[in-house]
């Protein structure tokens, strides 16, 4: 495992390398960007590479020290999480009081702290006074989601190293290392930018229920009859995770809607729902261009009344009573 597995992030783990390699790494790094893009890998393969002893400016992986720190059982790494829904003072009082000590096993020591945004302001201002004067050989790693919500005292005292959104690619690739079946992970790839929700997703049974139940109620909506409103009652019944579930719902609504298009215009590359080919093919002999694009504007439409508490049966049986007025 080296820092070319960071293929997705390739500017971050270049920045990253060349700076270990040249024994030019900055006190601390504020590694930003969206949930699932690595941060945190990244944050534990600079750690081990600062570390391993097997490889210079890289880390095995393999070594007693690399699972070490993998495990979070190295003494000279420091990892820090939200205790509850924030990061308080006295975690960075002890952060500061652990730091201040001579490392036990080299002349590194290193802390990481995950979701740094969600800082008391007490800790805020703790932390800002520790990366004013950080002792000799610390290095701080602080990981974001939201990096506008930090204080600009903060970022100035950081390198500010950028992630990007994983590819549904990438995404869906992963999964099927994993044994997840194609045409699932092609599907969960394209609702979350983050592995470890996809893989969850991907795995579920409710997720494939769902999609099968946009399948028929795509069908339905076509029958000018009251079916496509039993399978939505159908659906507000099925569990009682269903309020949860509907904006997947929705998306997955949307995802399908698109794929007919992409059939109808012959972009069958482009298809989410790949592994639904012949399904689509005859669902795309039945609804018109214009009937599918005003469709889709309308689940966009349903998805924001509900996200607004709009209530849920009367947005989805207006949603299928549109869709079939055309």
């Amino acid at each position: 495992m080296t820092w070319t597995r960071f293929s997705e992030q390739p500017r971050a783990a270049e920045l990253l390398y060349h700076s270990l390699r040249n024994e030019r790494l900055a006190h601390a790094y504020l590694l930003a960007g969206p949930k699932g893009a690595g941060k945190k890998q990244m944050a534990l393969h600079l750690a081990k590479s600062l570390f391993c002893q097997e490889r210079e400016a890289d880390a095995c992986g393999a070594c007693v020290t690399c699972r070490r720190i993998e495990g979070g059982n190295h003494p000279d790494v420091l990892f820090i999480t939200p205790d509850g829904a924030s990061i308080k003072i006295d975690q960075i009082r002890a952060l500061q009081k652990e730091m201040a000590m001579r490392a036990v096993e080299s002349q590194h020591k290193v802390y990481i702290i995950e979701h740094v945004d969600k800082m008391t302001t007490q800790a805020a201002n703790s932390l800002l006074k520790f990366l004013e004067e950080p002792p000799a050989g610390v290095l701080a790693l602080l990981l974001t989601e939201h990096s506008h919500a930090m204080l600009p005292t903060i970022l100035s005292r950081c390198q500010i190293v950028q992630f990007s959104p994983l590819s549904a690619d990438s995404i869906a690739e992963e999964l099927r290392a994993d044994g997840v079946l194609a045409g699932m992970a092609q599907v969960a790839s394209h609702i979350t930018t983050n592995v470890e929700e996809a893989k969850v997703l991907s795995q579920s049974e409710s997720f494939a229920q769902l999609r099968n139940l946009v399948i028929q109620l795509v069908h339905e909506c076509k029958q000018r009859n009251s079916s496509a409103l039993f399978t939505i009652h159908d659906l507000l019944q099925k569990s009682d995770k269903i309020k949860e579930e509907l904006p997947l719902f929705l998306d997955l609504l949307i995802l399908w809607l698109r794929d007919i298009l992409y059939v109808q215009v012959g972009r069958h590359a482009h298809l989410i729902n790949s592994d639904q080919q012949d399904v689509l093919q005859g669902q795309a002999l039945v609804w018109t261009k214009a009937e599918l694009l005003h469709g889709i504007d309308l689940v966009m439409e349903t998805k924001n009344r509900i996200e607004r508490n709009a209530n849920a049966q009367l947005a989805l049986e207006r949603l299928v009573l549109q869709i079939q007025e055309g």
